[in-house]
């Protein structure tokens, strides 16, 4: 039977966009790799410990809670969010400690606390001018499909004009930070947003100021029973709206028929036909493996990370849910990993410890900690040996040391690795890069792939290095869009 759409990948932009499309009586199929769906969203159990082995927050909770109202079901049947204080704690080795709460009352007092009144000042006119950008420039960068530089021709977005200027397309991230914030603290604070989504804060435009903005603004957010709980819930809505699911199927090729697609082939030798196909991987995967076209030039890739989940004993170090270490050396940090290409030996390294929200993530007086470091993406599978991550592991511990001594002597077990080659391997994404291409140029905006393949009919792509980017809520948005497509052209 010739399915309506076939999905290749069951990531929450995948399962979105199956849910929508189900929910309007198309039929779908998903084809997923691995045993079980929700893509890089996964969890480990290990050492008494559940790890969220993915993506670690969620923001704009809304666009999950309209995902499922678009379906005809209420996110509540299938999901309890729990808020998230502080949303980060933020430390530095002259020993500054800072949280950062979303409730802006405690905010200003703890920024006045610790960086002095003029710094809350300067905090809250930055995010008075980011709040205005975002809220000129979202209905066109974010909550629709996104047509590159054709979009400012559009009679219908000629509101947007007057709001450029603000926007700081010219000026680097860093720049613009600098510019707005006396104490170089909160500038390195604010730096750390470009990582959002596996950019570099000294060479991104300063557009990203609308990041921050989005976690101050709606908060930071954690479903009981671990982010793997988003998965969980979508699998079930897709199941009860009839999408039927492949696992443990590897697609190896998207079939066309004069620049149309008309089906895939799998690992297994199975041939499927569909009238449409969503494509929820890695688009220069999809582009250069699955289309065969091997001229395709692959973008400059964002960050890749190393990870650590790391089971530990009771212990004295009271850390917050979200926790960010900062080194000293943070340009040089970004300097080696895009100019040099190499993983910085003085990193920072952000630490999440779910058990500290949801005491269900880890039993028996353990806390599960998830330790992300960012690295350059791979230039080839096999780079990260068994010798060089068991090395690198060493020196982010040593560094964690240095913010909390004594800290190796409370691992409960030998902390399990997580390197960029995993994510290539496990994914398909390229370079293990988790967020597709960088946004380090004022134009990657502009140039991230579209959600309808403009070469292909019938094909159409979401998840993390489609449009509209990396990260829970604009994955979900992605699902929607390529869904959305997908009605337009049946």
């Amino acid at each position: 039977m010739k399915n309506d759409v076939i999905v290749i990948g069951s990531g929450i932009g995948g399962m979105n966009a199956a849910m929508q499309l189900a929910a309007k009586g198309y039929s779908v199929s998903i084809i997923e790799k691995r045993s079980e769906p929700g893509g890089k969203m996964r969890r480990v159990h290990y050492s008494d410990c559940t790890f969220d082995a993915g993506p670690s927050l969620i923001t704009m909770p809304f666009i999950l809670r309209d995902a499922f109202e678009q379906t005809g079901a209420k996110l509540d049947a299938y999901l309890t969010l729990l808020p998230i204080d502080p949303i980060c704690h933020y430390r530095w080795l002259d020993g500054t400690q800072y949280n950062c709460h979303a409730n802006p009352l405690r905010r200003n007092e703890e920024t006045e606390r610790i960086f002095g009144r003029r710094s809350m000042q300067e905090m809250n006119a930055y995010l008075s001018h980011a709040g205005k950008v975002y809220h000129a420039t979202k209905d066109v960068f974010l909550f629709n499909p996104f047509d590159g530089f054709k979009e400012f021709f559009k009679t219908s977005n000629l509101s947007i004009l007057p709001a450029l200027p603000s926007m700081r397309f010219m000026q680097k991230f860093h720049a613009f930070n600098a510019e707005k914030f006396s104490n170089p603290k909160l500038v390195q604070l604010f730096d750390r947003f470009a990582t959002y989504n596996g950019s570099s804060p000294f060479l991104a435009p300063a557009t990203l100021m609308v990041i921050p903005f989005i976690e101050f603004e709606y908060g930071g957010w954690y479903p009981r029973g671990g982010i793997y709980a988003i998965a969980d819930a979508m699998y079930k809505r897709c199941i009860e709206l009839g999408v039927t699911f492949h696992f443990d199927t590897d697609v190896t090729g998207i079939r066309t028929e004069r620049n149309k697609a008309i089906g895939i082939t799998t690992l297994k030798g199975v041939d499927m036909e569909a009238h449409h196909i969503i494509s929820n991987a890695d688009v220069f995967h999809a582009q250069h493996d699955l289309l065969s076209r091997k001229q395709e030039r692959k973008p400059e890739l964002s960050t890749s990370g190393f990870v650590l989940l790391i089971p530990m004993n009771d212990n004295p170090f009271s850390m917050a849910h979200h926790s960010v270490l900062f080194s000293d050396t943070y340009q040089q940090e970004f300097t080696t990993m895009f100019d040099a290409k190499k993983a910085p030996e003085e990193m920072t390294v952000y630490i999440s410890v779910s058990s500290k929200t949801d005491e269900t993530q880890a039993s028996n007086g353990k806390e599960n900690w998830f330790v992300l470091v960012n690295t350059p993406p791979t230039s080839m599978e096999g780079e990260w040996t068994q010798e060089r991550s068991a090395a690198y592991k060493e020196a982010v511990l040593s560094m964690i040391e240095r913010f909390l001594p004594g800290m190796k002597s409370y691992i409960a077990n030998e902390p399990q690795i997580i390197s960029p080659d995993d994510f290539s391997r496990e994914f398909h994404a390229t370079g293990g890069s988790l967020y597709g291409s960088s946004s380090n140029s004022m134009f990657s905006a502009f140039l991230r792939p579209k959600n309808k393949d403009p070469r292909i009919r019938n094909l159409y792509h979401c998840g993390g290095s489609a449009h509209p980017g990396g990260g829970i809520p604009l994955v979900i948005l992605s699902g929607h869009f390529a869904a959305r497509e997908v009605i337009n052209n049946s």
